[in-house]
């Protein structure tokens, strides 16, 4: 009786640290396959008709979607919503923003993640808010855009001497988080020219992708902000 008492204070204990690690795992993910989405548009000079902030996302998702288990899928669509919904509560709405709102923003990421899958995932898109009639609609806009990113990863097949598509840098809790994601990731696309993932300190909690150099940056505080916010 003690030693069971024992283990259930020990998961009592620990479930709120497990939850927080898993919040800020799934939103770096997210984070990592949105900013590598615009390395991929970028270098292969992909023509993108609407904001490519909204290619990005559906890049991301697409990717998560092909290296991903449905428990991690669903895992990684939750915590999101859970971001999204805490940043909007000091969302400052700007029309000409490069980004659409924050909670359209999330209803097309919740759509797209339910059309991908839409047998498999209709429980948890419901859950999440996605209307009984956005059903037909999101399983249809998301077959066009999962069979255009179909066909660009078939140009990003990694051939034996292939050094993949992301070259993390040694040091940043981010990075050290993100590690087997990166693996994942590497084992199933190559781009010409392999994108530096670094961190730094911006003043800022974001991430970031430059042209110029090709390269993906997690600023030093985005880690901190999500912990911050996995309590929400």
């Amino acid at each position: 009786m003690i030693r069971r008492f024992a283990l259930v204070l020990s998961l009592t204990i620990l479930a709120p640290a497990l939850a927080q690690a898993d919040f800020v795992r799934n939103n770096l993910r997210f984070t990592l396959y949105h900013e590598l989405g615009h390395a991929v548009i970028d270098q292969l000079s992909l023509p993108v008709f609407g904001p490519q902030e909204n290619a990005a996302d559906t890049f991301g998702l697409y990717l998560a979607h092909r290296i991903h288990s449905e428990a991690e899928m669903a895992e990684i669509i939750t915590d999101m919503t859970a971001l999204a919904r805490a940043e909007a509560l000091t969302e400052f709405f700007d029309p000409w923003d490069e980004y659409m709102p924050g909670a359209q923003r999330l209803a097309r990421a919740i759509c797209f993640y339910y059309g991908l899958a839409p047998e498999a995932r209709l429980e948890t898109a419901r859950v999440l808010g996605m209307p009984s009639a956005s059903k037909r609609d999101c399983a249809d806009d998301a077959e066009v855009t999962a069979r255009a990113w179909a066909a660009v990863f078939e140009r990003m097949v990694p051939g034996p001497e292939s050094a993949g598509a992301i070259v993390p840098a040694r040091e940043g809790k981010a990075l050290r988080v993100l590690a087997p994601d990166i693996a994942r990731v590497n084992g199933v696309m190559a781009l010409p020219r392999p994108v530096p993932v670094v961190q730094t300190t911006c003043g800022e909690d974001n991430a970031f992708y430059f042209e110029v150099d090709e390269r993906i940056e997690f600023c030093r505080e985005m880690v901190d902000a999500l912990r911050a916010r996995s309590g929400r």
